[in-house]
């Protein structure tokens, strides 16, 4: 190529760049443009929302007439902020706002449509506002996992038995999304879903039993006793270390011998569990059994131990006090143990 085509070359690619640079300040400047044209209707849209709110159902009429000039997008978009933050008389304004102005009926329609982000789309607005529907069960069943695990945060609302039984289907669900949203729906739930728990308990393969024991954990109800204390002697590590986080969190104090017991345990992982869970039932009598894992191999092991020791009261910072006058790491973890505490003592006099 001659030296006059490497430069016609140049030039028309440097021009080039320049009027790409060119076009994208121009469209940018556009859109800008656009979005300072769109900002009053999205304050328009919030100042009439919270007008309605704050103005109870007597407003409610007026707040609707004024929101018909505003983009539907403006309005869904603030009703949807407000409404996990509201309740009592406020939501009940905020529901039927939506109800006039077509928000919840779009949404209903929505969960029977064939895309699966439109479905998605409409739970995330049934449960924002709180509206149950008969269609929730079949969104538990949805072949989007999205939607799946949507429909999991909705059914905390208003949990039927069905509803419940779907969740814990969930727990073995295939994508770690929905499990996790099962999961946190069933410990939201609470109660309600313990003996529907306790039934798949029994039958759950050792996965599944892990995450169920789980939210009995997180749950606390004393209802889980029985079948945890059987579950004491499983042959999974992880399955006795769960049960015993569950027989802490139920708080019986009866379970104390069988969590002392578990220290003895093979599996260091069960061994951590039960001295954490004594720390959580406060059992003093097991502070003795406590105390020989302060010279355990394990840091962990004897770092949980010299904790379990300080909440354990006086029986336990005798013994750590004991420990703490020898050698070794016992008396290193023991004195740090100690000093702790009184560092926790200094900060709660000052």
């Amino acid at each position: 190529m001659t030296p006059l085509g490497l430069v016609v070359v140049s030039l028309t690619v440097i021009g080039s760049a320049i009027a790409a640079v060119l076009i994208a300040v121009a469209a940018s400047g556009l859109i800008e443009a656009r979005r300072l044209r769109l900002e009053p209707g999205l304050g328009d849209a919030r100042r009439a929302v919270i007008t309605a709110l704050s103005g109870g159902e007597s407003k409610a009429d007026a707040v609707c007439e004024s929101l018909r000039g505003s983009a539907k997008r403006h309005i869904i978009g603030v009703m949807l902020d407000l409404a996990p933050s509201v309740s009592g008389t406020s939501r009940s304004v905020l529901v039927n706002l939506g109800e006039k102005i077509g928000v919840l009926g779009r949404a209903r329609t929505g969960v029977r449509r064939r895309r699966w982000f439109s479905r998605l789309y409409a739970a995330r607005v049934l449960a924002a506002f709180g509206v149950e529907s008969e269609h929730l069960c079949t969104l538990l069943t949805d072949r989007s996992p999205d939607v799946r695990a949507q429909a999991a945060a909705w059914s905390v609302i208003a949990p039927t038995p069905q509803a419940v039984e779907n969740l814990i289907a969930l727990l073995d669900d295939a994508d770690g999304l929905c499990r996790f949203a099962a999961e946190d729906a069933l410990i939201r739930i609470g109660l309600l879903s313990t003996e529907a728990l306790l039934d798949a308990l029994e039958v759950a393969e050792e996965e599944i039993a892990g995450r169920i024991l789980k939210i009995a954990a997180a749950t606390g109800d004393e209802r889980f006793y029985p079948r945890a204390m059987a579950l004491t002697t499983h042959h999974s590590p992880h399955t006795r270390a769960m049960a015993a986080a569950v027989l802490a969190r139920t708080g019986d104090p009866s379970a104390g011998p069988a969590l002392v017991a578990m220290l003895d345990d093979p599996s260091n992982d069960v061994v951590l569990a039960a001295a954490a869970a004594l720390a959580r039932l406060a059992y003093w009598p097991g502070a003795a059994d406590v105390e020989p894992l302060l010279s355990h191999s394990s840091w962990d092991t004897r770092k949980q131990a010299a904790m379990t020791l300080l909440a354990l009261g006086a029986p336990g910072a005798l013994l750590l006090g004991v420990n703490a006058r020898a050698a070794g790491p016992a008396a290193e973890m023991a004195t740090q143990a100690l000093q702790l505490r009184s560092l926790s003592v200094e900060a709660e006099v000052s």
